[in-house]
C-alpha cells in the first residue's frame, strides 16, 4: 500500500515537472524568436498587410482651338478619419471638436452641429480607423477644410484622411461628344479620348497602404511613394462657336423633318483642318444625342453628290466639257431591264454638261459615264480611287470606315450607269467632302484632321502638320469648269434657295433613295431617303467646305437643297458674320462728312466702330453717345437717360434699343429688320414699369 502511495507520488512529481520543462521551453522559444527571428517575421507580417498600390495620374485635358476646355479631369474627395489617431492626440481633438462639427454642418447643411459632434464622439470612442465622414467633396471645399481647426494640423494628428477621386466632365455638355470620346474599364475606347488614351492619361504613380480589418487599406506616408506624372494635354481643330451652330441647327433640322440621324462637318480648304463635326441620332424616346459618328463611321449611297465624281472622270479623259450636249430625251433612259428616270421632265431634251449637272440629272450622268466606260470599267474605277472613294481615311478618330466600290471585274452590265449617278457605291460623308474640298482647292487634296497638336507643361510635344495626298488631282481646265458648274448649281439650279447677295455658295444637292437591306430600295412602308448637300465658300475664293447628310427624314419634306441646304446655309452665315476676311474690303479712308449715320447708341461700341473706320474719335463720357462730326474727328455727345421718362431710341440698333428699354421693364414688340424708324411710345413721356412699345425697324 505504502509502494502504491510512493509510485502516484512519483508519477505527479515527473508530470509537474514535465509541465514545467515544455513551459521553459515555450518561453525559450519565444524568446528566441523575439530576439534572433524577431525582424524577419515582423517584415513576414509587413509584407502581408503593407503593400505598393497604383495611383492613376491626372488625365490630360482635350482643347478647342483657341483653348477652351472640351474634356478635363476635376478631383472629388472621400473623407475619411483615422481615430486611432486622434485618440492619440485627444486633448486636441476635444479642444477642436465643437468648431469642426459647426464648420461641417455649415458647408454641407445635411446634418446638424449636434448630429456631427455626436457622430464624431461615438466613431472616437470606437477607434474606428478608416471611418467615412464625407463623399464626393469638392475640390474647393477640400481646400478650405484643411484650414480648419484639428485639420489644418494634418493627418498624423488630425487622423484626416482625403482620397483623392477623379470625375472627367465636358464643360459644353453634348457638343461635339462623339468626337471627344471615351474609355470605360471595360475597354472600350471611342473618340479622341480612346484614340490618345495612352498620351491622355499619364504615368502612374505609387503609395504605399496598410490593410486593416475589415479588408479596408489606408494611405501610409513611405518613401516607397512615387509621385504620378499628369497626362498630356490634346489641342483640336474645333472651334466652340461653329460647334455649337452646326450641332443646333442639326439638331433642330433633324427635330423639324423627324429624321433618324445626320452630321454636318465643316472643313478649313487649305488646310483640312475640321472646324465642326456633328453627329446626332434619334433615340428609342424620339430624342436626339450623339449616339454614334456618323460623319466617319457610316458609309451609304452617296446619290447625286457623287455625280460630280463622274463629269470629273470624264473631263480629265478629254471626253466632255461643260458645253458638251446630252440627249435626256424625256428624262427617262433604259439599261438592259432596268429605267433610270429624272426627277422632272427636263426642261429640254438635249442639255449641257454644266445645265445636266445643275438641275441634278440622273439620266444624263448615267448615258454620259456609260456611253464612255461601260466598255473600259476600270479606267472609270481608276479615277474613283484617284479621287479617294476606295480607302479609309486616316484621321485621328478611331471607326473610320472603308468605302464599298466593287472590282470593276465584278460589275454588272449597268452597274457604269448606277454608279454614276451615286447607286453602287457606298461612301462616307468625309470621303464626299475631302473630294468637293479639293475641287475648292484648286485640285489639292488635303487630309481631314481634327487635332492640332499635344502639349505637355506647356511645351508642344507633337503638331499635325498639313497633309497633302494629291497635289495634282485634277487640271486647272477641270477644277475651272467644276467650280463654274458648282455655282451654277446655286445660282440656277437646285440649290437656288441657298443664293444670297452677301455670300456666294457653290456645292451639289443630293438625294438618295436609301436601301432597306432584302426589302431593296422600296418596302410596304414607302421609301427612305437621304438628304444631302456639299459645297464650298465663298465662291470665288474658297476658304471652308461643309457637308451636310440627313438620313431617312419622314416629314416636310426630304430633298437635298430643303433639307440639307438649310443647315449648310446657317452654318455658313454663322462662319462669315465671325470672319471679317470674308467680307467685301472695308474703304476706310472715308471723308469725315461721309461717315456712317448712326444717330446714338452704346458710347463703347460707336468708338470702336468708327476707329476700325480709321476715324479720330473722341473718347466716350457717358453709356449712351450721339455721334457728331467736326471734319477732323467724330465726337460722341452724351445722351443722358432719364430713368422716369421714354428714351428716344430711333437710329439705334435693334440689340441697343431692346437692351435700354428692357432694363427700364419696358415690353418691347418689334416690326421689321434694321434699326430703329420709329416708337410707339413718344420719347420722354412717363410710362410704368411693364408697359408695352412697339419698335419699328427701317
Amino acid at each position: 500500500m505504502v509502494n502504491k502511495k510512493k509510485e502516484i507520488v512519483l508519477r505527479a512529481y515527473l508530470g509537474f515537472l514535465l509541465i514545467c520543462l515544455m513551459g521553459m521551453a515555450v518561453i525559450g522559444r519565444a524568446f528566441f524568436i523575439q530576439t534572433t527571428e524577431g525582424n524577419y517575421y515582423r517584415s513576414l507580417a509587413d509584407s502581408l498587410t503593407i503593400f505598393p498600390k497604383k495611383v492613376m495620374a491626372e488625365r490630360g485635358n482635350i482643347y478647342s482651338q483657341d483653348g477652351r476646355l472640351l474634356a478635363t479631369t476635376l478631383p472629388t474627395f472621400d473623407i475619411r478619419i483615422d481615430f486611432n489617431t486622434a485618440n492619440k492626440h485627444i486633448q486636441l481633438f476635444k479642444k477642436n471638436l465643437d468648431s469642426v462639427s459647426l464648420l461641417m454642418a455649415n458647408m454641407f447643411r445635411d446634418k446638424s452641429t449636434q448630429q456631427y459632434r455626436s457622430e464624431l464622439v461615438r466613431e472616437l470612442r470606437k477607434k474606428s480607423r478608416y471611418y467615412l465622414l464625407k463623399r464626393n467633396v469638392s475640390y474647393n471645399q477640400m481646400t478650405e477644410m484643411r484650414q480648419w481647426p484639428l485639420f489644418r494640423e494634418g493627418q498624423f494628428k488630425s487622423g484626416l484622411i482625403a482620397v483623392q477621386k477623379d470625375k472627367r466632365l465636358t464643360p459644353f455638355g453634348m457638343l461635339a461628344q462623339r468626337t471627344i470620346g471615351f474609355t470605360n474599364k471595360w475597354g472600350t475606347k471611342v473618340g479622341l479620348e480612346g484614340n490618345f488614351d495612352e498620351q491622355l492619361r499619364g504615368v502612374q504613380g505609387q503609395v504605399m497602404v496598410q490593410k486593416i480589418s475589415g479588408g479596408v487599406t489606408i494611405p501610409l506616408d513611405s518613401r516607397e511613394q512615387i509621385a504620378s506624372q499628369p497626362g498630356r494635354d490634346v489641342y483640336t481643330t474645333l472651334e466652340v462657336e461653329l460647334q455649337d451652330v452646326a450641332e443646333d441647327a442639326l439638331y433642330r433640322a433633324l427635330q423639324h423633318h423627324q429624321a433618324d440621324h445626320g452630321c454636318v462637318i465643316l472643313m478649313e480648304v487649305k488646310t483640312g483642318k475640321i472646324k465642326a463635326i456633328a453627329n446626332l441620332g434619334m433615340n428609342k424616346d424620339s430624342s436626339y444625342s450623339e449616339n454614334y459618328n456618323y460623319a466617319i463611321g457610316e458609309s451609304t449611297e452617296p446619290g447625286s453628290t457623287f455625280k460630280l465624281a463622274t463629269v470629273a472622270s470624264l473631263m480629265e479623259d478629254g471626253l466632255v466639257n461643260s458645253n458638251s450636249p446630252i440627249n435626256v430625251g424625256d428624262g427617262t433612259a433604259k439599261f438592259y431591264n432596268l429605267t433610270i428616270r429624272d426627277h422632272d421632265r427636263p426642261e429640254t431634251p438635249i442639255l449641257t454638261v454644266k445645265r445636266a449637272i445643275e438641275v441634278s440629272s440622273n439620266v444624263a450622268a448615267a448615258k454620259m459615264a456609260y456611253d464612255h466606260y461601260a466598255s473600259n470599267p476600270e479606267k472609270f474605277y481608276k479615277h474613283l480611287a484617284d479621287f479617294g472613294f476606295t480607302k479609309k481615311i486616316d484621321i485621328e478618330i478611331p471607326g473610320a470606315v472603308t468605302p464599298t466600290l466593287a472590282d470593276p471585274k465584278k460589275w454588272s452590265g449597268v452597274s457604269t450607269a448606277y454608279i454614276a449617278h451615286g447607286y453602287e457605291v457606298m461612301v462616307t460623308p468625309l470621303h464626299t467632302l475631302m473630294f468637293y474640298n479639293a475641287i475648292a482647292n484648286g485640285g489639292v487634296m488635303v487630309q481631314p484632321s481634327v487635332v492640332e497638336k499635344i502639349r505637355e507643361y506647356n511645351t508642344t510635344i507633337d503638331s499635325f502638320q498639313t497633309v497633302v495626298l494629291n497635289d495634282h488631282l485634277l487640271s486647272p481646265n477641270t477644277i475651272r469648269q467644276l467650280r463654274d458648274i458648282l455655282e451654277g448649281v446655286v445660282q440656277n439650279g437646285t440649290a437656288e434657295n441657298l443664293k444670297t447677295d452677301y455670300l456666294h455658295v457653290a456645292g451639289k444637292t443630293g438625294t438618295a433613295v436609301i436601301a432597306q437591306g432584302k426589302k431593296g430600295y422600296k418596302s410596304s412602308t414607302g421609301k427612305l431617303y437621304q438628304a444631302s448637300f456639299c459645297g464650298y465658300f465663298p465662291a470665288e475664293n474658297p476658304q471652308y467646305s461643309m457637308i451636310v447628310v440627313i438620313n431617312s427624314p419622314s416629314t416636310n419634306g426630304y430633298y437635298g437643297n430643303v433639307v440639307a441646304g438649310s443647315i449648310f446655309k446657317e452654318v455658313a452665315d454663322k462662319v462669315y458674320s465671325l470672319n471679317l476676311d470674308m467680307h467685301p474690303a472695308v474703304n476706310k479712308t472715308i471723308a469725315a462728312t461721309n461717315y456712317p449715320v448712326v444717330e446714338r447708341g452704346d458710347a463703347d461700341d460707336l468708338a470702336k466702330l468708327y476707329s476700325f473706320l480709321g476715324m479720330k474719335v473722341s473718347p466716350p463720357h457717358s453709356e449712351w453717345a450721339i455721334p457728331e462730326s467736326d471734319q477732323s474727328e467724330i465726337r460722341l455727345l452724351a445722351e443722358e437717360m432719364n430713368e422716369q421718362e421714354v428714351p428716344n431710341v430711333k437710329g439705334m440698333s435693334l440689340r441697343d434699343a431692346i437692351y435700354l428699354l428692357e432694363s427700364m421693364g419696358m415690353k418691347v414688340t418689334i416690326i421689321g429688320r434694321g434699326n430703329v424708324k420709329e416708337q410707339s411710345v413718344e420719347p420722354n413721356s412717363k410710362f410704368t414699369k411693364g408697359e408695352e412699345i412697339t419698335l419699328v425697324l427701317s
